[in-house]
């Protein structure tokens, strides 16, 4: 019995409830948008059963993953205690289960919607080029960005979008928010596993280009912000079919304020989370933070 439950707890491990998150997130943002672009009301069901699906092909490809870097991962400090490096859960079954959950989100997103499915193509295409041989995005400069950072995040909107909008025309404010945030918090969170992959002679953006190349995650963060601001100003300025906010979504921006001097020490410094409990607890926070902001985004569309 311990050992079925050990197993039970590194499927659900592999599965990474807690990277919903970031589905989910972008998800969220394309409905409100839609809403306030289209009239599009809410249906409950509809949306459930897309971000299921959505979370069931992540799930499998986390998995994928997983299997396919697990002897790369038994050679890092914390990746090692992973559930497949660690013996929890058998490399085979693993990839069984990765498979199982591809196919299932597959099956959901067709008896739903068309569009979706084509969303979720083209992020299992994406993820296929960003994880496996000969392709290895993930390990190549530039590539490693645009896969890892803008194709699965545009992706993950549109999955969002396709189930109230019948039509791949998000606007443009949208679109930047979403992706500049991304791309900033995805470079980041690779510099912080920048010096291994430099010892295994990956060749990412990260290795290539050196620790500069945060400032370009920095500006792109700017960029993702400023979108939110002026889509909120744009209730105002009305400039047509790019997007916009009620000024009253300004108020989840204020409010996120006072946490912000928390997170300069890991954005400044992003390998330090490695080597520090408290560096752990603030990037656990600031996920923690992402999903209420993004629950209190989808809140003010529906209650007010």
């Amino acid at each position: 019995m311990p050992g079925m439950l050990e197993l039970l707890k590194g499927l659900i491990e592999l599965m990474r409830p807690a990277e919903w998150s970031k589905s989910l997130a972008n998800m969220i943002v394309a409905f409100v948008f839609a809403g306030f672009m289209y009239g599009a009301k809410f249906d409950a069901f509809v949306f459930a059963t897309g971000a299921a699906s959505v979370f069931l092909l992540w799930s499998g490809l986390y998995t994928l993953n997983d299997y396919t870097d697990r002897h790369e991962d038994a050679l890092h400090p914390l990746k090692k205690r992973r559930a497949i490096p660690s013996g929890r859960v058998p490399a085979k079954l693993a990839l069984v289960f990765s498979l199982a959950l591809i196919l299932l989100s597959f099956l959901i997103a067709f008896n739903l919607n068309r569009l979706l499915v084509l969303c979720l193509c083209a992020m299992l295409m994406n993820q296929i080029l960003y994880t496996l041989k000969p392709f290895n995005f993930k390990k190549r400069p530039v590539v490693d960005l645009i896969s890892g950072s803008l194709v699965n995040p545009l992706f993950r909107f549109y999955s969002g979008w396709v189930l109230f909008v019948p039509e791949f025309n998000a606007p443009i404010l949208a679109l930047v928010m979403i992706l500049g945030l991304q791309l900033g918090g995805y470079g980041i969170y690779r510099m912080i596993s920048g010096d291994f992959e430099k010892s295994r002679g990956y060749g990412s953006s990260i290795v290539f280009f050196g620790p500069k190349i945060k400032y370009i995650f920095y500006a792109s963060i700017l960029l993702g912000i400023s979108a939110y601001f002026f889509a909120c100003l744009n209730s105002m300025l009305k400039i047509p079919d790019i997007g916009f906010l009620p000024l009253r979504y300004l108020w989840l921006a204020l409010l996120s304020i006072p946490l912000v001097p928390l997170y300069l020490p890991i954005i400044a410094n992003p390998k330090k989370v490695n080597t520090t409990n408290v560096y752990r607890f603030i990037y656990a926070l600031l996920y923690l933070h992402t999903f209420v902001f993004f629950l209190l985004f989808f809140l003010l569309y529906v209650l007010f």
